[in-house]
């Protein structure tokens, strides 16, 4: 029965290369990290892996690429429904506001509000693909909370984790943006959008750096920066952007996205490669397809082409960045990082 699923599960698609590499990754994935425990994945594999369900962040980067998957070749669609149904397991009804957890329950409360995000932003793709409205009210209800975690402390803002509200960060803010808008999208509820914009400005006013349009990570509660920039926290404001300009047809946003864009650009896709983790990167390969130039997307595709000619190991293992091999000696894989890859494959098939 497990040979005719996966047989099913690895139709090659119209595509002959990317779709068909998201396909041969999530294969991978099912052959090398499926576990019999909820929610049916382990977080990472091989020498040194603890034994341990796969944490919330790479669960939702595993359903995009399934939501991927699923549109591509229909077979997934199955294999969709009921990872979803899995990933409830994460869910922790814990007041005031429920959440998804970082690891399945019961447990002692830990939840973030960008992991929340990330659940939204997938489980809003999920009821598109499987056409379930149950799945939507999931969404609904991680957005919740995910709104929940603002104030009025530095003037607004979402922080980055419920028990510990130290900081506001982008990678908080800005999915955030992008789940309002998806579900406004699907609901025409006025307050998804107004909440949207409200977040797109704080983060804009915020956390974005004057001197190239990127973003900056977080900003504590006395005020200090925290100047990392990672390329995930670019993109989904990229994509905001895009859709705030779509939706309200005011060109100040459309100019946003495309000037973020083209900085993106410079800074992450160095030599022919993406010079980031995979976890960020796959984002910002999608926010790039909100903002249209066939340039860049060639460019992100030859980029890719070199992630599946170069970025695995013998055994079909993707390393923690998208711009180096595997090094020889990594023992220990994560699921967070063979998403991420397949995701983006699917992302540039379309």
């Amino acid at each position: 029965m497990l040979a005719a699923l996966l047989m099913a599960l690895t139709t090659v698609p119209k595509d002959p290369n990317f779709s068909a590499w998201g396909l041969e990754t999530l294969q991978m994935i099912r052959t090398k990290f499926f576990s019999q425990e909820i929610p049916g994945y382990v977080d990472a594999i091989g020498n040194g892996a603890q034994e341990q369900p796969a944490f919330n962040w790479g669960v939702g980067v595993l359903l995009s690429a399934m939501n991927a998957a699923a549109r591509s070749d229909p077979a997934w669609k199955k294999e969709l429904r009921q990872f979803v149904g899995a990933c409830q397991s994460y869910w922790n009804p814990a007041g005031p506001v429920p959440g998804y957890d970082v690891l399945p329950m019961p447990k002692q409360s830990d939840r973030y509000y960008d992991d929340n995000a990330w659940m939204a932003l997938a489980l809003t793709e999920s009821s598109q693909v499987l056409n379930d409205a149950k799945i939507l009210k999931h969404a609904r209800r991680a957005l919740e909370f995910v709104l929940s975690g603002q104030d009025d402390r530095l003037g607004g803002g979402i922080y980055w984790r419920e028990e510990k509200k130290q900081s506001k960060n982008t990678c908080a803010n800005a999915p955030a943006v992008a789940a309002c808008l998806a579900l406004y999208r699907l609901t025409g509820e006025h307050a998804l959008l107004e909440s949207a914009r409200s977040l797109y400005s704080w983060t804009k006013a915020n956390l974005q750096d004057p001197s190239d349009d990127l973003f900056w990570d977080s900003v504590s509660l006395s005020g200090k920066i925290g100047r990392t920039k990672w390329s995930y926290n670019t993109a989904l404001m990229i994509r905001s952007a895009a859709e705030l300009g779509e939706i309200t047809g005011e060109h100040s946003y459309t100019a946003d996205a495309e000037r973020m864009a083209v900085a993106s650009e410079k800074k992450w896709l160095v030599k022919g490669r993406f010079a980031d983790v995979g976890r960020f990167a796959h984002l910002l390969v999608e926010s790039w397809t909100y903002v249209p130039d066939a340039a860049r997307m060639k460019r992100a595709r030859a980029a890719l082409v070199w992630l599946h000619d170069h970025g695995r190991n013998k055994n079909g293992l993707y390393a923690s960045r998208f711009d180096n091999p595997p090094d020889e000696s990594q023992q220990t894989f994560e699921l967070i990082d063979q998403a991420s890859a397949a995701r983006a494959y699917f992302v540039v098939s379309q």
